[in-house]
């Protein structure tokens, strides 16, 4: 039953997630009712149940029946997965203080990685008022959970891995915001799942564009019909959270590090 009330919470967080992704520095305030993005009209209170009212409308607004992201359900349905898999990473362990401060953290860093994915994939830049909450709530969970220093030391080597490309590729390659977000996740996972969450990153990361790339050639994908090319600027943070959070349900050691800090 905690799973299944997890994952429920999880998918309301997800729905406000949503909503301050696409707010976030545009203006306009989290306040007030949702509404449809291209006619204007208010949604009611049955049309703004996570995942079940996306796919009761078929993904159309009821009213100008223009077709709704699908970043909606996704958003909600994986924040839902976020809060589940949060609490399974943490067991065994006493159900305590300490344990729910962890686990606090734990999804409160990932709801905040969630709404740095979305605006990095609409805005292709991160901003440094969410990245650095990200990185004292991922601190807060290492200092908490009394890691080693080889696991602080993991984010650190993360941050200066994409600092390193940023520099020398003088922004072209990969954007500073990523490197910030490196130095959370690495706070976060530690040295074993961080560095494991980064390879994850680049191979989802790489099987996506690529795909991406053999598509455009057939298919309309882009606005005015652009192609994506190897030269196309695609946004990194939602891999690297995505590569996060594969790491953390897994227990991912792709690197057989354990044996080595052992």
């Amino acid at each position: 039953m905690i799973y299944i009330f997890l994952f429920i919470f999880g998918t309301i967080i997800g729905s406000f997630l949503n909503v301050l992704g696409l707010r976030y520095n545009s203006g306009l305030g989290i306040e007030g009712r949702s509404m449809c993005l291209t006619c204007g009209e208010t949604l009611k209170w049955h049309e703004l149940i996570p995942v079940v009212s996306y796919f009761f409308r078929l993904g159309r607004c009821r009213s100008c029946r223009s077709p709704i992201a699908f970043q909606y359900p996704a958003v909600e349905l994986f924040t839902g997965f976020v809060f589940v898999y949060a609490y399974r990473a943490l067991l065994p362990g006493a159900f305590d203080a300490r344990f729910l401060i962890l686990f606090i953290l734990l999804a409160a860093t990932f709801c905040v990685y969630i709404v740095i994915a979305i605006y990095d994939l609409r805005h292709k830049i991160i901003p440094d008022s969410l990245v650095y909450p990200a990185i004292v709530l991922a601190g807060a969970f290492s200092a908490v959970a009394h890691r080693p220093v080889s696991d602080w030391l993991a984010g650190v080597f993360i941050f200066l891995f994409f600092f390193t490309i940023w520099f020398i590729s003088k922004g072209k390659a990969m954007g500073f915001g990523d490197a910030k977000l490196g130095l959370s996740i690495g706070f976060l996972l530690g040295l074993v799942r961080g560095l494991s969450a980064l390879a994850f990153a680049f191979w989802v990361g790489t099987a996506v564009a690529l795909a991406l790339m053999m598509l455009s050639k057939t298919y309309p994908l882009f606005k005015a019909g652009k192609k994506l090319t190897i030269k196309s600027e695609i946004p990194f943070a939602p891999f690297l959270v995505f590569g996060a959070w594969l790491a953390l349900i897994f227990h991912a050691d792709l690197f057989h590090l354990s044996s080595f800090i052992k």
